[in-house]
């Protein structure tokens, strides 16, 4: 039974209640409400745009409409409504939040921040606004900034799970990983079982080099969901880094046993077989991962650097030339096939030289 079924009865009273008293507007408003916790956004938007028939500067019905707009992701229209709020209300800081949030999703950095200054000076006690900034200032490369703003979220609610992450997450961007675990597990005290949050201390530990530590919570990870792709990845790097080649080979097999029709596990684990000059076995898992992803030209790439080292020119031309066709802006490779082209010509020039001076 759907949301609409499961509620008639109390549908049926509200509209009922908007036929006997139309100039009501809480009524119009609980409805909407209703059919946006329903997922019925577009039935909703219908009751608010009557509302706004009757009530065009009911501010209310404004800010669900523009938020409908932007679950939506139909930004333009948000913006549109959002502004129409302002023009009722200058000094309600959630239309200038709404709006910054809008105007991100947009990649309109400068006005977004424009948005959220001025939510600032009608509230400066709301973390969402202050973890909202925070992102933006990350979405923009400026972590400092991003911390900063994170920071004072968390300071404002001090054991909040996704404040904590959030400021943990950017730590890590500025490879601050003591601060970023402390974050991290300040967040897990909240959130205990959060695999994301599991996995992303797990990786702050492996780039402190504790690997002991950072073993535990990749494990405690996989113990809570032992399909979790990406903690077999992550784990089975972590290995490598330690230097335990085989226990990592045996845990991206494990990754490929989840996941056969991903290419990255195939690609890691060749990549590292490589490095332990296995050149023979890294070109197989690099032909499976072709297969699964024929129109990735690092994989051909990585390939071809591969026949390279064990002088099989005509392999490197072939992978070269594919990953050129698939990415033909891309110069360093176009110069990678180019050297290897030439590089074949001239032995093979010296080779006709030698057996006719013969």
């Amino acid at each position: 039974m759907d949301f609409l079924e499961h509620n008639k009865k109390l549908f049926d009273e509200i509209k009922s209640r908007i036929d006997s008293d139309p100039e009501n507007t809480e009524n119009y408003l609980l409805l909407g409400k209703l059919y946006v916790m329903g997922n019925y956004y577009d039935e909703a938007l219908k009751v608010y745009e009557k509302l706004l028939l009757k009530d065009p500067l009911n501010i209310q019905a404004l800010i669900n409409t523009g938020s409908i707009y932007f679950f939506k992701k139909d930004y333009a229209q948000a913006v549109n409504t959002f502004s129409r709020a302002l023009e009722t209300d200058k000094e309600d800081y959630s239309i200038y939040y709404n709006l910054g949030n809008t105007y991100a999703e947009m990649k309109q950095y400068k006005q977004a921040m424009t948005s959220y200054k001025k939510a600032l000076t009608l509230n400066k006690k709301d973390g969402a606004l202050f973890t909202a900034i925070g992102i933006l200032h990350q979405d923009m490369d400026e972590y400092p900034e991003a911390v900063a703003n994170f920071q004072k979220a968390v300071s404002l609610e001090e054991n909040n799970p996704e404040y904590n992450n959030n400021l943990a997450c950017a730590f890590v961007k500025m490879k601050m990983f003591h601060e970023a675990v402390y974050h991290f597990k300040k967040a897990l005290e909240a959130d205990p079982d959060n695999t994301k949050i599991n996995l992303c201390c797990a990786n702050a530990y492996s780039a402190l080099s504790e690997y002991d530590t950072a073993n535990e919570y990749f494990d405690k990870v996989i113990e809570i969901d032992k399909n979790y792709y990406n903690a077999y990845i992550c784990k089975a790097i972590s290995l490598c880094d330690e230097g335990k080649i085989k226990e990592a080979c045996a845990v991206y097999d494990k990754a490929v046993k989840i996941q056969p029709d991903n290419a990255k596990a195939f690609v890691l684990k060749a990549n590292l077989l490589v490095s332990e000059a296995k050149f023979a076995d890294a070109l197989k898992l690099y032909k499976k991962a072709m297969k699964i992803e024929p129109n990735s030209p690092k994989i051909y790439i990585h390939a071809g650097n591969t026949s390279v080292l064990i002088d099989d020119l005509v392999g490197a031309v072939k992978d070269y030339k594919i990953a050129v066709d698939l990415n033909p802006d891309d110069k360093e490779t176009i110069l990678l096939y180019y050297d290897t082209v030439r590089e074949y010509v001239n032995r093979k020039f010296d080779k006709e030289k030698t057996v006719e001076s013969k």
